[in-house]
């Protein structure tokens, strides 16, 4: 298990790593490919990557130097969310994918790197230090998870445009499901919560994950809202029973239930229309 900081920082940093060693044996006409992002290609999603390493590089290093306030042309900590910013995001990724030509991936590479040493060199009195994310407020020592997420949830985009049968990194569940289950910044439910319509009557969800990262929780999607319960859970609409990748790539968008269920991935109990609408809302980014 990924107990203490240093254990977390060695893993994201291997799969780092490994990640950047994938990215250089691609193929030339692999980048052009589609992902599974709907507006980008391979190379426009690593461009993306090199934004958030800078992104998270300044806001941290802000941060540390005692300043949490929004840089200049960003919303309010706690404000920002995906169903807002996703167009712009996408559109800013693409341009800058244009802008570095041929030096994106030694631009990636230099910026990730940049990003983990100052990660991985945080004392325990920095990684409780407050800092700016669209999201909230963020201790420092968090953006090890977020930067994980980050890496390989795209690096599954990635894959999943070129090969078949791709996963998340086994290494990275553990931090994905604390990510999922927190109530701050990209990573957790709140953040891939895309509000709807109000219902008329609540739908509550039961996600039953046993393997290899063990989850039992309910959510409770009212429409507009959603609540998540990780403890007394009541009856559900819809139960949802599979492995922990599963779970992750529904919750951030990326899976639908009908093709998981077709997949073998998933087992589903209840409510099958209610059950198909469960990507409606919860979409990530």
């Amino acid at each position: 298990m990924m107990v203490t900081f240093e254990q977390r920082v060695s893993t994201f940093r291997s799969e780092a790593k490994r990640f950047q060693e994938y990215l250089k044996g691609l193929p030339e006409d692999a980048w052009d490919k589609q992902s599974a992002c709907d507006e980008w290609k391979v190379a426009d999603v690593v461009a993306h990557l090199v934004g958030n390493s800078e992104f998270y590089a300044r806001t941290v290093t802000q941060g540390l130097q005692g300043n949490s306030s929004p840089p200049e042309g960003r919303p309010e900590a706690g404000t920002g969310h995906p169903s807002i910013s996703s167009a712009s995001l996408a559109k800013s990724s693409i341009e800058a994918r244009e802008r570095l030509g041929d030096q994106l991936l030694a631009t990636f590479i230099e910026k990730d790197d940049a990003l983990g040493d100052i990660l991985s060199g945080l004392s325990p009195e920095d990684q409780a230090k407050p800092c700016y994310h669209p999201g909230s407020i963020v201790p420092a020592g968090n953006f090890v998870d977020l930067r994980f997420k980050e890496i390989v949830l795209h690096e599954w985009d990635i894959r999943s445009g070129i090969e078949d049968q791709v996963t998340l990194s086994p290494n990275s569940l553990e931090s994905i499901v604390t990510l999922i289950c927190e109530s701050f910044a990209s990573g957790s439910v709140r953040w891939a919560f895309w509000a709807g319509k109000p219902l008329e009557k609540p739908v509550r969800y039961r996600f039953e994950v046993k393997e290899p990262v063990l989850i039992t929780a309910g959510i409770l999607v009212r429409g507009d809202a959603f609540r998540l319960e990780l403890s007394a859970l009541g009856p559900a609409d819809v139960t949802f029973r599979c492995d922990t990748n599963t779970f992750a790539l529904m919750m951030y968008g990326r899976m639908p239930v009908q093709a998981a269920v077709e997949s073998g991935q998933l087992e589903v109990e209840g409510d099958a229309q209610l059950a198909a609408r469960f990507g409606q809302w919860f979409k990530g980014i």
